[in-house]
């Protein structure tokens, strides 16, 4: 069975990422320091704790499993936390990124999908972000990745390096019982619901004179799972001898926190309460993507990404199912 290297495959994105695999016939190796990760949802191959800076660690790993590619999904990954500690993003998305690819680099390993973000963007003057427009993060959580996107061309040239980095927008929802902790989660459609039926405290609507339709930030959301199948698909690209390239992750259209408030409301039958605060530092007021690239190149459709959709996946995942059915 071919062998794939999941860095951070213990995490939100790495679980469902893994299942795909496993589906597709692979065998998913995780590699995760369990920061962030669960170790008790891995299962869909080998686990092996540590982290990707340890270029040792990651050297025998791809040997002794013959690894023949890398999907590394392993970083530091929230803008507001990358504002108050810049050094932490800067060493772990960075430097740590640096150390996977001299282990690949010695162990004759080339084939790379690089989970990137939106972020590169910043707050992008376009109404759907193209990959070949002009990138200004506003954070060190884009700055680490955009830093990483510059590098892979570079390490393509001195080694041979095949490779895709894919822009996720923001990734949401849940399969198989797979959904995020509502109660500890940092994403706005978890603690939505967590608000509105968790016992959680109230939702911070952060900005609300931002130039979009209802004041709040709006942003693109696109489903876990298809976001699993995108790195499947990349992956194929790669192993097919695709030219390397940047593209977008998402849904292709823009949903508000006010909308999303409404839906979670709408499904639960109750009103979510919420707070207006001032925007965050960082944060952009609008991110939808432009996604005809990754259509073309990969094949790929966001099959599962409508708002809808995504609230109802969130609210039937196990850390909610017995919960709502009391």
């Amino acid at each position: 069975m071919i062998s794939i290297l999941i860095t951070g495959g213990s995490g939100y994105i790495g679980r469902h990422t893994a299942k795909a695999l496993r589906e597709a016939g692979l065998e998913p190796v995780v590699l995760d320091n369990l920061t962030t990760g669960r170790l008790d949802e891995t299962g869909f191959g080998p686990f092996i704790e540590g982290d990707i800076a340890n270029v040792g660690l990651v050297r025998s790993i791809l040997r002794q499993h013959e690894v023949t590619a890398v999907i590394h999904l392993a970083a530091s990954a929230h803008v507001g936390d990358s504002m108050a500690r810049p050094d932490a993003y800067y060493r772990n998305n960075v430097s740590g990124t640096a150390g996977l690819l001299e282990a690949m680099g010695a162990e004759g390993v080339t084939q790379l999908v690089f989970a990137s973000s939106c972020s590169v963007y910043g707050n992008s003057a376009s109404t759907a972000a193209h990959e070949d427009e002009p990138v200004i993060p506003m954070s060190p959580y884009g700055e680490s990745k955009l830093v990483t996107e510059r590098a892979l061309p570079w390490y393509q040239l001195a080694f041979g390096l095949q490779w895709v980095a894919l822009r996720y927008f923001n990734v949401a929802g849940a399969e198989d019982g797979m959904g995020e902790d509502v109660a500890g989660c940092r994403r706005i459609v978890p603690r939505t619901v967590h608000a509105a039926v968790g016992g959680g405290s109230a939702l911070g609507v952060f900005g609300t004179e931002f130039g979009t339709p209802d004041g709040s930030a709006v942003r693109d959301y696109v489903h876990v799972s298809d976001v699993a199948e995108a790195n499947l698909l990349a992956l194929r690209y790669v192993e097919q001898g695709g030219h390397p390239s940047v593209m977008n992750i998402a849904a292709g259209m823009g949903v508000s926190v006010l909308q999303i408030i409404g839906e979670v409301g709408r499904q639960t039958g109750q009103a979510v309460p919420h707070e207006l605060q001032a925007a965050r530092a960082g944060d952009p007021g609008c991110a939808v993507a432009d996604i005809s690239r990754a259509k073309k190149l990969l094949g790929w459709e966001p099959k599962g990404s409508g708002l809808e959709a995504i609230v109802a996946s969130v609210l039937h995942s196990n850390t909610l199912r017995g919960r709502l059915e009391r």
